[in-house]
């Protein structure tokens, strides 16, 4: 509430502790009318809009892939501590949420981080939902949007390169084929025509051991070092006469790789890659999958795609080679990176940095698991967890290949019994909890700014206090809240009253076990024994009771971090911590927050269209410039549509002291009176005409 005598904000400068706001008394309210409004009736000025995501996860063939945890993200913005949603599969392998994103946002990213499923899938927003399929006989369907395909034919090369100078090595598509016959149309994505005309049925069980073993952004060095042990046998070994394939299951690569295999006397294997058997180097590599990414992921791989490598004599031994992001649209690129199942033919300087495969035994599937790890091990770029590609490899008979020296695939296992594997169970040993997730996201924080001087309008620089907040959901494995908690920073506050600030929750107030972490200082607030207000029908927390808890000048003057002429203050945090009775359901979209007017508790101000809680003064709806009409759910807007409360999913820069909001931001008005459908960025867009620096508090 900045309202002061001319003489008074003469003096601002030097004597802003001696400056007394006006009294705030109400008056009623004759009609609120104005003959301009800034924004439409109906508008409230929300800077986010609601998605409803409908997301169903299967296996290859069709089936519920169940207790899987699932990340959302915002486009380019993939570090799991970015995600802005999480939430955990359903026996049908079903997720249904309302997620809250930023108005502009036309996309969002979905990663099961589950080996075996399309990763980091981008979604388009269609109607302010998502629905998409992820898995299934065709990889993905509805709103999912296929990555781009590689295009750089120039880079496609011959079949015969030289290797260090040596003689040329041949390199090239099964024999039969070429550039011009192995693809199956659309070629530009590299599927191979020589697939077996039936593939694998890749269920549940079999990838639940796969991210058991090769778990999404774990290190191998870390949880299973014994798979790159320098016994560790990484090359498929065959012992008797048979027939071999290699099974595609999942990738999990940023590059489009291509795969390719050679052979050996496995008594006698290369010393180098070039040369031929008569220089006791590899002979010839032939591809595998030229283009070994899954489909919507920049390639035409589907789980379970299988390719007949040929029949093999007992004796020989069979490498793989990964070739780095050598898919060009067209064809391989040869010369590109290469890492060999033999580490001694692979980049790095330090020997224990040259494993780039895993081979693993599933004695119950039978078969034999390879992951790769796509990057230079020894720059620190690599994650180190082995699953950038997963293939499996099997034979006719099934004993052909020999298992001496192969470490043992780790079958996992669901210790609490919650219906999550303890790969992807964040509480392993605790079935009440399986996963954190973050509103907005770990990483940020959002902010609601306030005007407080309702239901008198103020100056509109939205900062007389400024609130940037974060909360942490503890959620069981139905998605059910079982312990929350709240993050508040105020960061300005631009006004001579003391504020508090409230948080009403979409649940009862008697669902709450505890609140601890509340900061109240003034006495005129009442608390039930489990910690929420008392009073109240629903569950209400007050972080704090007044600003000066959490935030003061060290002069104890008014105005903090709103004036660029004096140093920047930092406060201290409310952390809240919320334990309920049992698990509730909250959406983060239903949280009602409010300031609190000056210690005066009746006097509550909530973003445009919350109601009020059981402690406001209603009276004091109709008022002044107040023109809320509850009858018709309408709060918290002036006659002329102005807001009292705005909140941002980003953290807000607001503007200094005095300067009203549209003057900070030239676009504000243009988005308002457009109903919010035009300049949905204006916050956030840093562009030309967008912003006014010097009216934005930056310090």
């Amino acid at each position: 509430m900045k309202k002061f005598t001319l003489l008074c904000a003469a003096a601002a400068l030097t004597f802003f502790s001696a400056c007394k706001k006006d009294s705030a008394s109400s008056s009623a309210n004759p009609g609120s009318s104005s003959a301009t409004k800034i924004a439409p009736d109906g508008f409230n000025f929300s800077t986010t809009k609601n998605v409803n995501l409908n997301l169903t996860l299967q296996t290859n063939n069709g089936a519920a892939l169940a207790g899987v945890v699932v990340s959302v993200y915002t486009p380019g913005n993939t570090n799991p501590q970015d995600a802005i949603f999480k939430g955990v599969t359903d026996k049908s392998g079903k997720l249904t949420a309302t997620l809250s994103v930023p108005s502009y946002l036309d996309k969002v990213v979905i990663d099961p981080a589950y080996i075996g499923v399309l990763r980091n899938a981008t979604a388009a927003i269609n109607n302010n939902a998502v629905t998409a399929t992820i898995g299934g006989a065709n990889g993905y369907s509805g709103d999912i949007i296929p990555d781009a395909v590689n295009n750089n034919p120039s880079a496609t090369t011959t079949s015969r390169i030289s290797i260090n100078g040596a003689n040329s090595l041949e390199i090239g598509y099964p024999t039969g084929y070429t550039a011009s016959n192995a693809f199956q149309s659309p070629t530009n994505l590299g599927r191979p025509a020589y697939l077996e005309p039936t593939g694998d049925v890749i269920e549940q069980s079999l990838l639940s051991y796969v991210n058991a073993s090769l778990p999404e952004q774990v290190a191998v060095p870390d949880k299973h070092p014994e798979y790159l042990s320098g016994n560790a046998v990484h090359t498929i070994n065959v012992t008797a006469k048979s027939d071999v394939w290699i099974t595609f299951v999942a990738e999990g690569a940023g590059y489009q790789n291509t795969l390719a295999y050679y052979t050996y006397k496995t008594n006698n294997p290369p010393t180098q890659v070039g040369g031929g058997t008569s220089a006791n180097g590899i002979d010839k590599i032939t591809y595998i999958f030229p283009n070994a990414s899954a489909s919507g992921s920049g390639g035409g791989l589907k789980s379970g795609d299988k390719v007949k490598l040929g029949t093999f004599d007992a004796g020989t031994s069979i490498g793989f080679v990964l070739i780095q992001n050598a898919w060009t649209g067209s064809g391989v690129n040869a010369n590109a990176q290469k890492f060999y199942t033999q580490d001694e033919f692979n980049p790095e300087n330090t020997a224990a940095l040259r494993k780039h495969t895993v081979l693993l035994y599933d004695d119950v599937h039978k078969l034999y698991l390879l992951g790769f790890e796509d990057l230079n091990r020894q720059n620190g770029n690599s994650d180190n967890d082995f699953n950038d590609l997963v293939i499996y490899a099997t034979s006719n008979p099934v004993t052909a290949i020999s298992n001496n020296g192969v470490a043992p695939i780790d079958k996992g296992g669901d210790s609490d019994g919650d219906g999550v594997q303890d790969a992807q169970d964040a509480f392993p040993n605790d079935p009440t909890k399986a996963y954190i997730s973050y509103y907005p996201s770990a990483n940020t924080y959002s902010t609601l700014a306030f005007e407080d001087n309702w239901p008198k309008k103020g100056d509109y620089d939205m900062n007389d206090l400024v609130v940037n907040y974060r909360y942490t959901f503890y959620k069981n494995a139905s998605n059910a809240v079982v312990e929350m908690q709240g993050e508040f920073n105020a960061v300005a506050s631009g006004a001579s009253f003391h504020n508090g600030f409230g948080v009403q929750l979409p649940v009862s107030a008697s669902s709450v076990t505890s609140v601890t972490g509340q900061q109240a200082i003034s006495n005129y607030i009442t608390f039930a024994s489990n910690g929420v207000e008392a009073g109240q029908s629903k569950a209400v927390i007050i972080p704090f009771d007044n600003h000066e808890a959490v935030i003061k000048n060290p002069d104890g003057a008014y105005f903090i971090n709103t004036l660029t002429t004096k140093p920047k203050v930092t406060g201290t945090t409310a952390t809240v911590n919320i334990k309920f009775n049992t698990p509730v359901t909250l959406d983060v979209t239903a949280f009602n927050p409010f300031l609190i007017s000056d210690l005066r508790r009746g006097y509550e101000i909530h973003l445009p269209g919350f109601t009020p809680t059981d402690k406001a003064n209603t009276a004091l709806f109709g008022t002044d410039d107040d023109n809320s009409k509850p009858g018709s759910g309408r709060y918290y807007l002036s006659g002329d549509n102005w807001p009292w409360a705005m909140s941002f999913n980003t953290q807000f820069n607001y503007p200094i002291e005095q300067v009203n909001l549209k003057d900070a931001y030239p676009h504000f008005l243009d988005w308002a009176s457009s109903g919010g459908s035009l300049f949905t960025d204006w916050y956030t867009n840093t562009g030309a005409g967008y912003r006014v620096n010097s009216n934005i508090y930056s310090k």
